[in-house]
């Protein structure tokens, strides 16, 4: 991957947190709206290990991430904020 679509997924993954701090992120996206795409986002989140909790609100289309901040490295959760978004991408 070039260093400019890696940039690009970092400023698509950037746009959807709307807060990031050590042990717990939340994340809006469109498709977290839609039943089947949040308890399959749950299900993915919650197999990742570090991942203590995942809340989905379905009328808002975010997810509130609780993560062992000892577990997980900001670098490893960005890499997979990245991942799950484009995933979500295909689903909005």
């Amino acid at each position: 991957m070039s260093s400019l679509s890696a940039s690009a997924d970092m400023l698509a993954f950037a746009s959807h947190v709307k807060s990031f701090v050590p042990g717990r992120v939340r994340v809006r996206h469109p498709a977290l709206r839609h039943r089947e795409v949040a308890e399959e986002s749950r299900r993915m989140l919650m197999s990742r290990p570090g991942v203590k909790d995942v809340e989905v609100n379905l009328l808002a289309g975010s997810a509130l991430i609780r993560y062992d901040p000892v577990a997980v490295s900001r670098d490893e959760l960005v890499a997979r904020g990245i991942e799950w978004c484009r995933w979500l991408d295909t689903r909005a």
